[in-house]
């Protein structure tokens, strides 16, 4: 049995969910109306799981699950929110202040009560995965430095569990950044209808660093690379295994990219301070909707000089940018020795922006 907190201000479904998780689930209910008073139960005496309404007077469900989170006696407490649209920005937002799962209303309290279940079978470690995608439609723009470089800082910070996943179908480059020859690859999976987690762990190299890598295979694949349902079962399988999953996608909304879109909790979308990347960024963000405004826009400097400023970018854009890094004339000589700065070069100017977006991320 478990002990789980219900917070809503709709007191007709509070006296369901009591219904639901004591009568038919088996466990103890703990209701609020209120996210300060919810809070404060938390603290004192934290649940094994809570389920918070976002719409709510007062403070709102999103900043009940940050101090949650913010809160030593919580923070690993699995949340389950519960949301007026299904929408994948909604699911970005809830997972953004971080929610384990979302569920949208109206529900079934048969389905509620599954989800509850499962989440309280899995824990919340899985669940709290992070997969943070990497998206960059305009070539060119160092979309596949940024991932290897994020993963690398990611384990130089402690996150000693890291997966980095090269979903690239045309030769992608993550090994050779890493000094790796792609063997095994991700080819052997899409014969595959269903990989299971025994198939997809065959297929993870690793790095002398720790870090596990997903391979894109060397020889470009004809047509389609991995079909998007097994981007679907291998990212979720190494969410079941890893803290954190970094994604470098193709440089196209194919069912891959949309695939790892979907399960993202964190997507930075790459560009270059120049026209032509600004209009392709302008061009995602019609062609995605409300998903592409969870996206956070980093600009990189792949090449010395910058065509348009930061503060004109963000003019034209209509948005802040996440980040900005550098150029880093050593990344030449990093990619010649199979060495990523973050892990050969701390101290240099790539390395100590990654730095920063790292800190701004977990």
């Amino acid at each position: 049995m478990a002990r789980i907190l219900v917070v809503d201000d709709d007191t007709a479904l509070l006296d369901m969910a009591r219904v639901l998780l004591e009568r038919q689930g088996g466990h103890e209910a703990v209701l609020s109306a209120d996210g300060e008073e919810a809070l404060a139960i938390a603290r004192e005496d934290p649940p094994d799981l809570a389920i918070i309404d976002v719409m709510m007077p007062g403070m709102t469900g999103y900043e009940v699950c940050r101090q949650l989170r913010a809160s030593p006696e919580t923070a690993s407490m699995p949340i389950l929110v519960l949301t007026a649209r299904g929408q994948p920005v909604d699911r970005a937002a809830a997972l953004e202040v971080g929610a384990d799962e979302h569920v949208a209303k109206p529900f079934k309290m048969s389905d509620l009560l599954e989800r509850v279940n499962d989440l309280l079978e899995r824990g919340a470690t899985a669940a709290r995965t992070r997969i943070v995608v990497l998206l960059g439609l305009r070539g060119g723009v160092g979309v596949t430095t940024l991932a290897v470089n994020l993963a690398a800082t990611l384990l130089r910070e402690g996150r000693d569990s890291v997966c980095l996943v090269d979903l690239c179908p045309s030769s992608g480059h993550v090994a050779l950044q890493l000094g790796l020859r792609p063997e095994p690859n991700w080819k052997k999976l899409a014969s595959i209808a269903t990989p299971d987690a025994d198939a997809v762990a065959g297929v993870l190299m690793e790095h002398r660093s720790g870090l596990r890598v997903l391979a894109s295979p060397i020889v470009p694949v004809v047509g389609e690379g991995l079909p998007r349902s097994t981007v679907e079962t291998v990212l979720g399988t190494l969410r079941e295994r890893f803290e954190i999953v970094v994604v470098d996608t193709p440089s196209v909304l194919d069912g891959a990219t949309m695939a790892a879109l979907e399960a993202a909790t964190n997507t930075w979308l790459v560009m270059a301070a120049e026209p032509a990347s600004i209009q392709t960024v302008l061009g995602t963000g019609r062609a995605l909707g409300e998903q592409a405004d969870t996206f956070s826009v980093i600009v990189n400097q792949a090449a010395p000089g910058q065509a348009v400023s930061p503060r004109a970018t963000e003019q034209v854009l209509k948005r802040r940018l996440a980040g900005n890094t550098p150029f880093d004339p050593g990344q030449a000589q990093a990619l010649a020795r199979g060495q990523p700065l973050a892990f050969g070069e701390p101290d240099s100017p790539l390395a100590k922006a990654m730095n920063g977006l790292v800190k701004t991320l977990i």
